[in-house]
């Protein structure tokens, strides 16, 4: 079983090595990266970009990092904010598509547009603020209007019939995602009603379940959000049969180890990566968000002179990738046959299950811990983890994206109790499998929610890839 808990991280290592061996593909040095336009651009062609749309004057970049802090204002679960910056990132794909084809629309195209480059940065402005008012109505407006004139008064080569046109460009554009979204399922309140009993999830008294409904929401690329649903936990049949197995009693038992509140069997730099990886307080980026970020260091560092014709690919592609894997993540978590429990009642209700390799330890706490120390669970089920299925998703696109995994870089972090902190990474697969076990260290995930979560976050990838905008 431990093989089969495996699958995932082999699964994902298994498909980076066979793009690469295809490929031919050594590490991509920041040097040869931005000689590879992945819009396909000529040099002849390049000269007619603005330069303000490159570097950090590059409005795709200042919207996807702008849109952190409305991650940390919204918090709650990734469902919510990935769709809020899909829509956003699409909407500004599809106006810069309009005035340069970089690959096919999703879901319009106004050929008036073309070639209009002093169009280019008010068009993306106006897109991203048209949708992120709307998928975000609790952000204050307010803030949101400093950031539209933040955005505005950067360098522009743009007259003011070019900017003005760009406006009615990105209103467009942001509109027609945000009728696209109207009716996505992403309302959907019905109440979750737990099932009781040993291996079942139920939320913690005075917590509401954590977006019960959000695997019944639309996607954006993938057919429905149990496309690629992974099978049971473990492989087992019912909850019955996983509980009285050695497999699950190994699995218990090494989170009781290594993911417990101050566990001496964890290395001081495994207890770093728990909270590196962790943001899961609100007022952080969140996790997802992280994976935001750190697109656009490594855009930054393998595109130092890419324009907003690369990243709006990039970042549309990331986007779509992001939100679809949240929409699979939460329909394995509360539409697949049950409802797994998280580590901490596992170990503390041990003595509830028939399997003689385990002990109860009814104070068990896990590493992981709000601002006053108090440990806790994130409230909804176990399998599968959306740290390790995001990043997956988040590893999968953009190895696609650069044609290769071997992409190094070094980012940072939201979380309060990593402050300062960064780490470094040789290829996406490397920071994506430390992301997932990360969720072990901190004591809320189980060996193989990381593993197949890592691999549905590959296969959404995948497809996200293949369907749209290329």
């Amino acid at each position: 079983m431990l093989r089969t808990a495996r699958q995932g991280r082999t699964a994902l290592k298994t498909a980076v090595a066979t793009i690469a061996a295809i490929a031919g593909i050594a590490t991509l040095a920041p040097a040869q990266a931005h000689a590879v336009d992945e819009t396909g651009t000529t040099a002849e062609e390049a000269a007619s970009i603005p330069s303000t749309s490159r570097g950090s004057n590059d409005h795709v970049l200042y919207w996807n990092n702008a849109i952190l802090d409305i991650f940390r204002h919204a918090g709650g679960t990734p469902g919510p904010l990935t769709r809020g910056g899909a829509m956003m990132d699409l909407a500004i794909y599809d106006a810069v598509n309009s005035i340069r084809t970089i690959g096919k629309p999703y879901l319009t195209k106004d050929t008036t547009a073309a070639g209009s480059y002093g169009s280019l940065n008010t068009a993306i402005d106006y897109a991203a603020y048209t949708t992120l008012k709307n998928a975000f109505p609790n952000y204050p407006r307010t803030d949101l209007d400093a950031k539209l004139k933040a955005a505005l008064a950067m360098p522009d080569s743009g007259n003011a019939a070019q900017r003005d046109k760009g406006k009615k460009l990105g209103i467009k554009t942001g509109n027609a995602l945000v009728a696209n979204r109207a009716y996505d399922n992403s309302g959907d309140t019905t109440p979750y009603v737990a099932t009781e009993g040993p291996g079942y999830w139920a939320p913690a008294p005075g917590r509401p379940a954590g977006a019960p409904n959000w695997g019944k929401v639309k996607p954006f690329a993938l057919a429905s959000g149990d496309q690629f649903r992974p099978g049971n936990i473990g492989g087992f049949s019912s909850p019955e049969e996983l509980l009285k197995s050695p497999e699950y009693a190994a699995q218990v038992n090494e989170i009781k180890r290594i993911g417990r509140k101050n566990s001496t069997e964890r290395t001081a730099d495994q207890t770093e990566i728990a909270h590196y990886w962790a943001n899961d307080l609100d007022g952080t980026y969140k996790p997802v968000g992280q994976q935001y970020d750190h697109t656009i260091v490594i855009f930054k560092k393998y595109r130092p002179n890419g324009s907003s014709f690369e990243s709006a690919k990039l970042f549309g592609l990331t986007s779509v990738a992001l939100a679809d894997a949240a929409i699979a993540i939460w329909d394995s978590k509360f539409e697949s046959d049950w409802d797994v429990w998280r580590p901490t009642d596992a170990i503390r209700r041990a003595g509830e299950v028939p399997n003689p390799d385990l002990v109860a330890d009814p104070t068990w706490e896990p590493q992981e811990q709000d601002l006053a120390g108090n440990s806790f669970s994130p409230n909804f089920p176990t399998y599968v983890s959306g740290h390790s299925g995001v990043a997956g998703a988040w590893a999968g696109i953009v190895r696609s994206y650069f044609g290769t995994d071997n992409i190094s870089f070094t980012a940072g972090t939201d979380d309060p109790l990593a402050k300062g902190v960064t780490r470094s990474f040789t290829t996406l697969s490397g920071a994506a499998q430390e992301k997932a076990d990360s969720r072990k260290y901190i004591g809320v995930h189980f060996e193989w929610d990381n593993a197949a979560a890592l691999d549905l976050g590959t296969q959404v990838s995948d497809q996200v890839y293949k369907s749209i905008l290329n």
